[in-house]
């Protein structure tokens, strides 16, 4: 496998764990799926400010996708079953669809206690 298969491997592999679609990574790159795709595959250069907008994106250092000692590992578990069925439902929905469904969650989980889950509550709060 050649570095570049390695680096580009290791993007995949990121995206996959973070149960993103090409075409979410496409639209943050102002691509069409197509284009991302063939960029993924290697077939189109990723540009510079491209891999910057990846790492944050994928909430990692852009010099771990180079790092060819090294599988790039997320910064937090992957996403169960559970929760990659909950992501699919969400990224279905038009933006209203989402408003709703967030602030039926919001309500749900005011009546948990959990400092926890309070204190996500309040970070994500409008």
């Amino acid at each position: 496998m050649t570095e570049t298969e390695k680096i580009l491997l290791n993007l995949k592999t990121l995206r996959e764990d973070r149960a993103l679609s090409q075409e979410c990574l496409a639209l943050r790159l102002g691509v069409n799926r197509t284009t991302y795709a063939r960029k993924e595959k290697g077939e189109i250069p990723i540009t510079t400010d491209e891999w910057v907008i990846l790492g944050q994106v994928l909430s990692t250092d852009v010099t771990s996708f180079f790092d060819s000692s090294k599988r790039v590992t997320p910064d937090f578990p992957p996403p169960i079953e559970e929760e990659r069925v909950l992501l699919a439902l969400y990224r279905s929905l038009d933006i209203e669809e989402k408003t709703d469904l967030i602030s039926s969650i919001r309500l749900l989980l005011k009546r948990i206690t959990r400092k926890k889950v309070k204190q996500t509550l309040e970070e994500l709060a409008p």
